[in-house]
């Protein structure tokens, strides 16, 4: 196996095929058939069989991907047993070549390294053989786990088209009475539901390949996809909300600030900072989960066990929090006034405040006199950054490309800022870059910036921001004007003043 070589060579071909990557990701491989079949049987345990038949197209699918050219099945041999079906290699003149069994190889998954509760999950690699243009790699295995219970969301868009997918279960008679649910959503594809016999069985052909742009909707909001439970979780999310860890008073002390909302994302910061993260699908442990105090102890933890340990800390040093998702909401008392915030606690994202209603609040009202302490520029030129509020706004402009076929999720805002700039007296300072600009933009928003020198040598700056897309969502047709809204925004952040010879400007 040379996963090694493959990664560096992905590495090596990215640099010089990141700027088109989008436009030839589609014609490397594509799916003839993806199929993934539950099975629930009498004696507490599920089948669960996957089966795909994918031809490789370009030379990137074979070199370029480790998932292409390799398979990684992920399996807990404490819960469950691996059973390759099929493996093989159907070459362009129609010859099989069957996978040797030295292509298979059991190893610790990466993901679990450095924690040693997870240590005894392994990592099936697959190595296809006879890789070539138009040949199509075939591959079916059952992993049959002792579980009463399965939760699963499956995403049916892949990153290269498929042709075909299939989604069956199958739920043995005396099992029908648990717990059972299952929907699916098309969201524009073509979906059929079939009655054969199976429980379930569902069918999408024709999936385009999902994007790969930045600040997309949630998956569920732009691709066909499958939603499976089976019956009961014993564990809630929110079980360990109040547990004390008592080992972890000293970092709590260490961590106090007199301001609370600072206070609970230095909280939050060590969590996402020092735990180290396993990013292991929960029912390879059986959707069994860590304690708070074991995830402290142990120093890591899937991202689940994070977030309980994170609001367990944020309780434990005296706010009031419950996990709602991979976020946190958070209630605290300043000054004798209540206030809540939805803290993330997957990144380092500030905290927003939310109303009563528990609806994102998206307004920012700020009127304030600011010292100059801008930074030199070399000769007689200075420059100041204006201040970033907590929860306001922000956006990559050098991640969004000047053309977007994908939508794109945004957060809708209403903020002013309103800031006067005291600059040093001596020698005299002027404004360099001055500028006024006011639009808006059908659908997405209005801006407005207006930098100005007064009278009296202070500087005046108001920037307004206000975005009410529908849904949250700025479609295909709306993002030039979103992109150069942003690209303003983003670009008249900050004032430049040069100094000038002569008397000091005197104050009104």
């Amino acid at each position: 196996m040379n996963r090694i070589l493959i990664i560096m060579t992905a590495v090596a071909l990215f640099s010089f095929s990141s700027s088109f990557s989008t436009t030839v990701h589609a014609q490397d491989a594509e799916y003839n058939l993806i199929r993934k079949h539950y099975t629930v049987n009498d004696d507490g345990t599920v089948d669960i069989r996957y089966r795909k038949e994918l031809k490789l197209l370009r030379n990137r699918a074979i070199t370029a991907y480790a998932d292409k050219g390799e398979t990684f099945i992920l399996y807990n041999p404490a819960i469950d047993q691996l059973t390759i079906n099929e493996s093989y290699t159907i070459r362009k003149d129609g010859s099989r070549v069957q996978t040797p069994a030295n292509a298979f190889i059991d190893q610790l998954p990466s993901q679990c390294e450095n924690c040693g509760r997870y240590n005894g999950i392994r990592e099936r690699v697959v190595v296809h053989t006879a890789l070539e243009y138009d040949c199509i790699i075939v591959l079916d295995y059952t992993i049959r786990r002792k579980t009463d219970y399965v939760a699963t969301r499956e995403i049916l868009n892949q990153d290269c088209p498929v042709k075909r997918y299939e989604f069956i279960v199958d739920i043995a008679k005396s099992k029908q009475n648990n717990l059972i649910s299952f929907d699916y959503n098309g969201n524009g594809a073509k979906v059929k539901s079939l009655n054969d016999g199976h429980t379930y069985h569902i069918v999408a052909t024709q999936l385009p390949q999902t994007y790969v742009d930045r600040y997309l909707p949630a998956p569920e909001q732009l691709y066909a996809h499958v939603e499976f439970t089976y019956g009961h979780r014993y564990v809630s999310d929110s079980q360990y909300d109040n547990d004390k860890l008592p080992e972890a008073e000293n970092l709590i002390t260490e961590l106090f600030e007199n301001d609370k909302v600072a206070y609970m994302t230095h909280i939050r910061d060590y969590v996402v900072d020092n735990i180290i993260t396993n990013n292991i699908p929960e029912e390879l442990t059986g959707y069994s989960c860590a304690t708070p105090s074991e995830t402290f102890r142990s120093n890591c933890g899937t991202p689940a066990d994070k977030r309980r340990l994170a609001v367990a800390l944020l309780n434990q040093a005296g706010f009031v929090a419950r996990l709602e998702g991979n976020t946190a909401n958070v209630s605290l008392t300043d000054a004798g006034t209540q206030r809540a915030y939805r803290l993330s606690l997957n990144d380092k994202s500030a905290p927003l405040p939310i109303d009563a209603d528990n609806s994102m609040k998206s307004t920012i009202n700020v009127n304030q006199d600011l010292i100059w302490s801008g930074v030199s520029l070399g000769a007689t030129y200075n420059k100041m950054t204006l201040p970033s509020e907590a929860g306001a706004f922000k956006i990559n402009i050098t991640r969004l490309a000047p053309s977007r076929k994908a939508p794109l999720q945004v957060r809708n805002v209403n903020e002013k800022y309103h800031y006067t700039i005291m600059t040093p007296r001596t020698p005299k300072k002027l404004l360099v870059n001055p500028i006024d600009i006011q639009y808006t933009k059908k659908g997405i928003g209005t801006i407005r910036i207006c930098i100005k020198q007064l009278s009296n040598g202070l500087i005046d700056v108001v920037r307004e921001l206000e975005l009410h897309v529908d849904n949250n969502i700025v479609t295909p047709k709306q993002y030039k004007d979103f992109r150069q809204m942003m690209q303003d925004w983003n670009q008249y952040n900050s004032v430049i003043i040069r100094s000038d010879l002569g008397r000091p400007i005197m104050g009104n």
